[in-house]
Protein backbone atom coordinates (compact mmCIF):
# COMPACT_ATOMS: atom_id res chain seq x y z
CA UNK A 1 0.00 0.00 0.00
CA UNK A 2 1.51 3.30 -1.12
CA UNK A 3 1.36 6.47 0.94
CA UNK A 4 1.14 9.65 -1.13
CA UNK A 5 1.52 13.26 -0.06
CA UNK A 6 -0.59 15.71 -2.06
CA UNK A 7 1.00 19.12 -1.57
CA UNK A 8 -0.67 21.84 -3.59
CA UNK A 9 0.62 25.38 -3.55
CA UNK A 10 -1.59 27.08 -6.13
CA UNK A 11 -4.48 24.77 -7.07
CA UNK A 12 -6.48 24.37 -3.89
CA UNK A 13 -9.44 23.09 -5.92
CA UNK A 14 -7.25 20.16 -7.02
CA UNK A 15 -6.58 19.31 -3.38
CA UNK A 16 -10.33 19.16 -2.69
CA UNK A 17 -10.99 17.09 -5.83
CA UNK A 18 -8.25 14.61 -4.94
CA UNK A 19 -9.46 14.38 -1.36
CA UNK A 20 -12.79 13.12 -2.70
CA UNK A 21 -11.34 10.29 -4.82
CA UNK A 22 -7.87 9.42 -3.50
CA UNK A 23 -7.13 6.30 -1.43
CA UNK A 24 -7.25 6.55 2.36
CA UNK A 25 -3.45 6.34 2.51
CA UNK A 26 -3.17 9.83 0.99
CA UNK A 27 -2.01 12.77 3.09
CA UNK A 28 -3.08 16.27 2.07
CA UNK A 29 -1.14 19.46 2.67
CA UNK A 30 -2.57 22.57 1.09
CA UNK A 31 -1.99 26.28 1.44
CA UNK A 32 1.46 25.66 2.89
CA UNK A 33 4.76 26.74 1.44
CA UNK A 34 7.79 24.81 0.35
CA UNK A 35 9.33 24.66 3.83
CA UNK A 36 6.21 23.02 5.32
CA UNK A 37 6.18 20.45 2.53
CA UNK A 38 9.84 19.55 3.02
CA UNK A 39 9.34 19.40 6.78
CA UNK A 40 6.43 16.98 6.36
CA UNK A 41 8.53 14.76 4.11
CA UNK A 42 11.39 14.86 6.59
CA UNK A 43 9.14 13.85 9.48
CA UNK A 44 7.33 11.03 7.68
CA UNK A 45 9.07 7.83 6.68
CA UNK A 46 5.77 6.53 5.31
CA UNK A 47 5.50 8.83 2.28
CA UNK A 48 6.28 6.91 -0.93
CA UNK A 49 5.42 9.58 -3.52
CA UNK A 50 4.36 13.21 -3.85
CA UNK A 51 1.83 15.00 -6.03
CA UNK A 52 2.34 18.74 -6.37
CA UNK A 53 1.27 21.59 -8.61
CA UNK A 54 4.45 23.62 -8.14
CA UNK A 55 7.63 22.99 -10.17
CA UNK A 56 9.70 24.56 -7.37
CA UNK A 57 8.46 21.88 -4.95
CA UNK A 58 9.43 19.17 -7.42
CA UNK A 59 12.94 20.59 -7.83
CA UNK A 60 13.51 21.04 -4.10
CA UNK A 61 12.40 17.46 -3.37
CA UNK A 62 14.85 16.23 -5.99
CA UNK A 63 17.60 18.32 -4.35
CA UNK A 64 16.75 17.22 -0.81
CA UNK A 65 15.93 13.57 -1.56
CA UNK A 66 17.74 12.77 -4.83
CA UNK A 67 16.38 9.74 -6.64
CA UNK A 68 14.50 8.45 -3.66
CA UNK A 69 11.06 10.01 -4.06
CA UNK A 70 8.78 9.86 -7.10
CA UNK A 71 7.11 13.25 -7.65
CA UNK A 72 4.21 13.85 -10.01
CA UNK A 73 3.80 17.43 -11.21
CA UNK A 74 0.14 18.12 -11.95
CA UNK A 75 -0.45 20.21 -15.06
CA UNK A 76 -2.63 23.31 -14.68
CA UNK A 77 -5.38 21.80 -16.85
CA UNK A 78 -5.40 18.31 -15.29
CA UNK A 79 -8.36 17.12 -13.28
CA UNK A 80 -8.05 14.89 -10.22
CA UNK A 81 -8.70 11.62 -12.07
CA UNK A 82 -5.98 12.44 -14.62
CA UNK A 83 -3.55 13.30 -11.82
CA UNK A 84 -4.14 9.94 -10.12
CA UNK A 85 -3.74 8.14 -13.47
CA UNK A 86 -0.48 10.02 -14.11
CA UNK A 87 0.81 9.18 -10.64
CA UNK A 88 -0.09 5.53 -11.16
CA UNK A 89 1.77 5.52 -14.49
CA UNK A 90 4.81 7.12 -12.84
CA UNK A 91 4.84 4.53 -10.06
CA UNK A 92 4.34 1.52 -12.34
CA UNK A 93 6.66 2.65 -15.15
CA UNK A 94 9.37 0.03 -15.58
Amino acid sequence: MLHVLVATVQRHDLLDELRAIAPATTTFLGEHGLEAILERLGRSARIDAVVTDDPEVLMEIYHEIPGAMPVYLARPDEDAAAVLAGLDALLTDD
